[in-house]
Order: structure tokens, then sequence, then C-alpha cells
């Protein structure tokens, strides 16, 4: 039973970790600013609980444009190699 105690404790630990990291890592300011972007449509349903996101957990501090950026560095950065993987197999040269 201690090991699971232990192992209960550990997991509680790693959560509050990743939840810090999750504020540190998204709720972050953007390298570029919005005014420089594109325009990108998404779901209503998923724009409201972006702008929920924003204001509670963000606290009001960091724009939608912020967030999904940073959202988009993160899985661009953990899953490139997939992407390129994938990406290659699917395009082929014409030559």
């Amino acid at each position: 039973m201690r090991k699971f105690k232990h192992f209960r404790k550990s997991v509680t630990v790693q959560c509050t970790k990743n939840k810090e990291n999750y504020v540190e890592t998204f709720l972050k300011e953007a390298s570029t600013k919005a005014r420089d972007g594109k325009t990108v449509y998404i779901r209503k349903e998923f724009h409201e609980k972006l702008i929920r996101i924003v204001q509670v957990i963000g606290e009001d501090k960091v724009s939608i444009y912020a967030y999904l950026d940073n959202l988009l560095v993160h899985h661009f950065e953990e899953f490139s190699d997939t992407i390129v993987e994938k990406f290659n197999e699917k395009y082929k040269p014409i030559f």
C-alpha cells in the first residue's frame, strides 16, 4: 500500500507541475502580433471556450491570438517528425 500512496503523491506533484507548465507554455504573449497574421475561421463553440480560457485561466492578460499561436507552436514542435513523415508519404514529386 505504501507504494501506491507514494505513486499517488508523485502523480499529484506531476499534475501540479503540468498545470503550472500549461499556463507558462500557452498563456503567455505571442512573439508576433495578430495584425501580422491571417484570418482563420473556427467553430463558434471553440471560440466561446477560447474566450473563457483566456479570460479565466489567463486572467485577461493574453489574447486569443496569443493563446492559439502558443498552442500551434507547441503542436508543431511536438508533432513535427510525424507531420513531415506523413507529408512525405503523400507528396510525390512529379519527376
